[in-house]
């Protein structure tokens, strides 16, 4: 009988310690440094997004006439299209949230995915014709999910039309690890529960 609080005790730690693994973080992105700098952070690492003056090419330093933000392309590169920016599978799933500041030229509507390909956001971006200053002319958009986000796109005339700036991504790690010190103190209550048993056997 004397086992069970010490067998409740290690429960409550090992739950404990799974809540403490879980881990949320907040990635910003305002294209402020120098090109191509950003491409090495995690937008660029993480996405198919490409700097509209490079050609889909990557380490291009020319950022054309926008002094704080980026004119979007993707990987399939070409002018005056649709984007579509996809996020890496792992990094996509662990999205709970994107919001970006967008400054358009043309009617475009912003489009967005969850993991599933289930369209999740969907509404027509404001022409502020803003992205020749510093700082410039943005309307901000917030995208959220509970399934991850797999890409967002931007119809029409997209490529060389629309710059994009301030990007601020919420992720949620969707397999915790336990933190060292919470497994340790699991370890710990496993271990009395164990010689409490063997004591009073």
């Amino acid at each position: 009988m004397k086992t069970q609080p010490i067998a409740r005790a290690a429960l409550a730690a090992l739950a404990f310690a799974l809540s403490q693994g879980a881990s949320a973080a907040i990635l910003t992105e305002d294209f402020e440094g120098a090109f191509p700098a950003w491409e090495s952070n995690w937008f660029g690492a993480q996405s198919s997004a490409r700097n509209y003056y490079c050609g889909g090419a990557l380490g291009c330093t020319n950022r054309g006439n926008n002094p704080d933000g980026l004119w979007i392309s993707d990987t399939n590169g070409g002018t005056s299209s649709p984007a579509s920016v996809v996020f890496t599978a792992t990094f996509g799933a662990s999205l709970s949230s994107l919001k970006l500041d967008i400054a358009s030229y043309i009617s475009t509507v912003l489009s967005a995915y969850d993991s599933n390909n289930n369209l999740i956001f969907s509404q027509a971006v404001a022409n502020t014709s803003g992205a020749y200053t510093d700082p410039g002319v943005y309307a901000s958009y917030t995208i959220n999910s509970a399934n991850g986000i797999s890409r967002f796109e931007l119809s029409g005339a997209a490529k060389g039309n629309i710059s994009i700036d301030n990007l601020v991504a919420t992720t949620q790690d969707a397999n915790p690890v336990p933190e060292p010190t919470s497994l340790a103190l699991v370890l710990a209550a496993l271990v009395g529960g164990t010689l409490a048993k063997r004591r009073r056997a």
